[in-house]
């Protein structure tokens, strides 16, 4: 037996060339197809850069801004109703056109998140809210005014309203607003 006859009984049809020049399936003359992993790395690093510097411009951060301020502006009004129920000192939230602080007799209080000495946060350039006014909580929590804040910025809109029982919440995604 000659090495092409073993080769073949090997590889059995697979090895040989079939009908018309066509290469077989499975066989050592088989061409393979595909990309290499420094390719793979390649298109990976260069998707990656692009994403980096595309994404921003397509996404755009005024909504972030406008939802992180009306966060913002929750928690503040659930502090000073907390503080009211807890401590039995009227406390009042105060919206102003560049800010809003959380006081108790005319003097900021300590903001808890910031470890800061005043809970004053300043408004982000581009973003409103109205109306301008102070809402007092007295013990157990409840409100001298019951308003429905609206916060307003490049393509964002939400509104927070306050009950009669002094409950803060965001109108539409927890509750109908009042009308």
């Amino acid at each position: 037996m000659t090495v092409f006859e073993d080769l073949e009984a090997f590889y059995g049809v697979h090895g040989r060339l079939a009908e018309g020049g066509a290469r077989c399936r499975g066989g050592p003359d088989t061409a393979m197809a595909g990309y290499t992993l420094l390719e793979l790395v390649a298109i990976l690093v260069i998707v990656g850069i692009l994403a980096a510097v595309l994404a921003p411009r397509f996404i755009g951060a005024t909504g972030f801004t406008g939802q992180t301020t009306a966060d913002k502006l929750l928690a503040a009004a659930r502090y000073a109703e907390t503080l009211a129920q807890n401590q039995g000192t009227t406390t009042s939230l105060t919206v102003g056109t560049n800010s809003f602080s959380v006081t108790q007799n005319g003097v900021a209080v300590a903001n808890p998140t910031l470890q800061s000495a005043s809970f004053v946060v300043p408004l982000p350039a581009g973003v409103t809210i109205t109306p301008q006014t102070t809402v007092s909580f007295m013990r157990p929590g409840i409100p001298s005014a019951t308003p429905t804040f609206t916060i307003a910025g490049a393509g964002f809109t939400a509104s927070l309203y306050v009950t009669a029982t002094g409950y803060v919440y965001e109108c539409g995604s927890q509750g109908a607003c009042p009308p």
